[in-house]
């Protein structure tokens, strides 16, 4: 009896040791989504343009990343759209005078099909409202949805600032309700003095992102 006693002790013990060395803690937990002072999900991604983007090709920089559907009357070429009314173009140009070596993308993670639009009427529909505002910045295809849920990516626009080490600095919205406050040059500009980001988080609005079913996303992977 004693013998069983200890065996089950020890077992439990052990059992025990197992499950706290198991448990990540720290910058080890691995995020369900974009986290604020976490690294950023990791992605490679094909562009309307047919190059290949990948996440890690621009170490040391900021990024800037968009959620983007051309549909959107919100985020897309709308005439009081994000891009339609020149709000996207001054961003970009404010962010490129706070830091020439940030980067800007955008990701369009819209189900193939949407709107009777195939993947690749997406991305040239994209590219062409980004082109019309004066702006070359890539166009990379999420169509699976992959990449846009490790980011928790809900809405067009929605914004995930990236600095230098990897670690997302900002989430939200790209400007205040009324246009004044611009908070990724805000950010941006605030990464490159050494300063930390202040709104860090903010509440972002927009069409919601239209995913494709998990079991297209799985299919697709």
């Amino acid at each position: 009896m004693r013998m069983t006693h200890s065996l089950l002790a020890a077992t439990i013990v052990a059992g025990t040791a197992f499950l706290f060395a198991a448990a990540p803690t720290g910058d080890d937990h691995k995020h369900d989504t974009a986290t604020i002072g976490h690294a950023a999900p990791a992605f490679t991604l094909t562009g309307a343009d047919g190059k290949t983007y990948n996440l890690s090709d621009y170490k040391g920089k900021t990024v800037v990343l968009e959620w983007f559907c051309s549909t959107c009357p919100v985020s897309g070429g709308g005439a009081n759209s994000y891009w339609g009314d020149g709000s996207a173009s001054k961003t970009v140009n404010g962010m490129k005078a706070a830091d020439s070596n940030a980067v800007y993308l955008v990701i369009d993670s819209t189900k193939d099909g949407h709107s009777g639009m195939t993947t690749a009427d997406e991305g040239k529909a994209s590219t062409e409202i980004i082109s019309k505002a004066g702006q070359s910045v890539p166009v990379l295809m999420d169509p699976s949805g992959k990449v846009g849920r490790e980011y928790g990516a809900k809405t067009t626009p929605h914004i995930f600032i990236i600095d230098g080490t990897g670690n997302v600095v900002y989430i939200g919205a790209p400007t205040g309700d009324d246009g004044k406050v611009n908070y990724i040059v805000d950010a941006v500009t605030a990464v490159k003095a050494g300063k930390p980001v202040n709104p860090s988080k903010t509440k972002n609005r927009g069409c919601g992102v239209k995913y494709a079913s998990q079991k297209a996303e799985k299919s697709a992977a």
